[in-house]
């Protein structure tokens, strides 16, 4: 695990940054939340990190909240001693207020413990530079490629604004074909690898409907 202040010294390092303190082209704010992005796109790519959750059963419970389990794997209903006694039925939906939840046809006994196993994302926002990401560390560039592609999207959007005045900055030096290079590069490298990590997850059969 890496804190933001260690992702954005890398970002840096990758786009040219000499200080993090400098404010062009790409703000130290502009720079944090184009890592947040570059993480949050991580889902969307296929990326997914694997979790569980083991909630108490609740006796005529149809549903159980989840904290970020987004996608299900198997479920399992263990016994006082945790062993496994059967696997229910159940889907993971939107429980249309932003969050989560398991849904079973069957209710079950209380008194056991349900494991849900499945995937959600990774940790996108950052309170600070302090606080930390979970994806595996031979696994970090990837969500930093996507980062780089957003600074220079930003690089290309100012090159459509500033080209109206005729005056460009001396940060903005780079030709507008360099930077359309560097987005495509970067775009691509990152689909590549995300594709890449997405095959090595086991694949699961989500139901649709009960």
């Amino acid at each position: 695990m890496a804190t933001l202040a260690v992702i954005r010294a890398a970002l840096n390092a990758e786009l040219g940054v000499l200080t993090d303190a400098e404010a062009a082209p790409w703000s130290l704010a502009f720079r944090n939340q184009a890592i947040s992005d570059g993480y949050a796109a991580l889902w969307r790519a296929g990326v997914w990190k694997y979790q569980t959750q083991s909630p108490a059963t609740v006796t005529d419970g149809h549903t159980y909240t989840l904290t970020s389990i987004r996608r299900l794997d198997r479920l399992e209903l263990l016994d006082t001693s945790s062993r496994v006694g059967e696997r229910p039925r159940g889907i993971v939906e939107d429980d249309g207020s932003g969050a989560w939840q398991l849904y079973l046809p069957d209710t079950l006994p209380s008194g056991y413990t349900l494991r849900i196993r499945g995937w959600g994302p990774y940790v996108s926002v950052f309170a600070n530079d302090a606080a930390v990401d979970d994806i595996p560390a031979e696994h970090a560039r990837i969500p930093r490629l996507k980062a780089q592609a957003i600074c220079y999207r930003k690089a290309v959007g100012d090159f459509s604004r500033y080209g109206e005045r005729q005056a460009l900055p001396p940060e903005m030096s780079v030709s507008i074909d360099g930077f359309l290079a560097l987005l495509r590069a970067a775009e691509q490298e990152f689909a590549e690898e995300a594709r890449a990590l997405a095959r090595l997850r086991p694949r699961s059969s989500q139901i649709r409907r009960l």
